[in-house]
């Protein structure tokens, strides 16, 4: 299993068949699994989950680089998510700024829900 820590720092640990996304597309696909760790010469092989003959081989600090791979099999919609949490990990904002932007992306879903209540109860 993988820890939170694994997952928020990208640690190359504990390789074997990890999944990972590609930022962007690597011979047609994103998603991913590790088949062989060449630890001598730093060297990392993955197949596309898809096409499991489609094989890339990548270095270790690479595979590292959040801005190339992500660590498992993320979803277009996990991107909002992540780019608040990358941001509060770089430091590029404060914790302040994203417990206020987390509570304004709550208040505008909780509108939306009670404006889809007011208009049903209006059309009934």
């Amino acid at each position: 299993m993988i820890s939170d820590y694994d997952k928020t720092y990208n640690r190359v640990s504990k390789l074997e068949k990890s999944k990972w996304t590609s930022l962007e597309k690597l011979n047609g696909w994103k998603h991913y699994e590790v088949i062989n760790v060449d630890k001598k010469n730093d060297q990392i092989e993955l197949f596309a989950i898809c096409e499991k003959e489609k094989r890339v081989v990548v270095k270790r600090g690479d595979l590292k680089n959040k801005k190339i791979w992500k660590r498992g099999w993320n979803h277009k919609n996990d991107n909002i998510r992540d780019t608040l949490l990358d941001k509060l990990i770089d430091g590029t904002i404060s914790r302040g700024q994203a417990i206020t932007e987390v509570r304004q992306i709550v208040r505008r879903k909780a509108e939306a829900e009670y404006l889809k209540k007011v208009n049903k109860k209006k059309q009934s």
